[in-house]
């Protein structure tokens, strides 16, 4: 079974160069719709640790704020 993945994974990296030599930091197509994909995919992992923290400060607000016994009140 390994046989057969390793030659799938090696024929696709050999059939799709443009995938293989793609890199963010060489910037070798650098019109300006990649560049602003660069920046795009950076402000995105730049941020996502805030969001992270925020979910989970909002996580243990939304469970402090929880009526006593642990049950919502019936309609």
């Amino acid at each position: 079974m390994k046989t057969v993945v390793s030659i799938l994974v090696t024929f696709a990296a050999s059939t799709l160069p443009s995938i293989a030599a793609a890199c963010p930091a060489c910037f070798g197509a650098s019109d300006a719709r990649t560049i602003s994909a660069y920046y795009a995919s950076t402000m995105l992992l730049s941020l996502m640790p805030f969001a992270l923290i925020g979910g989970v400060i909002l996580g243990v607000v939304l469970m402090r704020n929880r009526p006593p016994g642990g049950e919502d009140p019936a309609p």
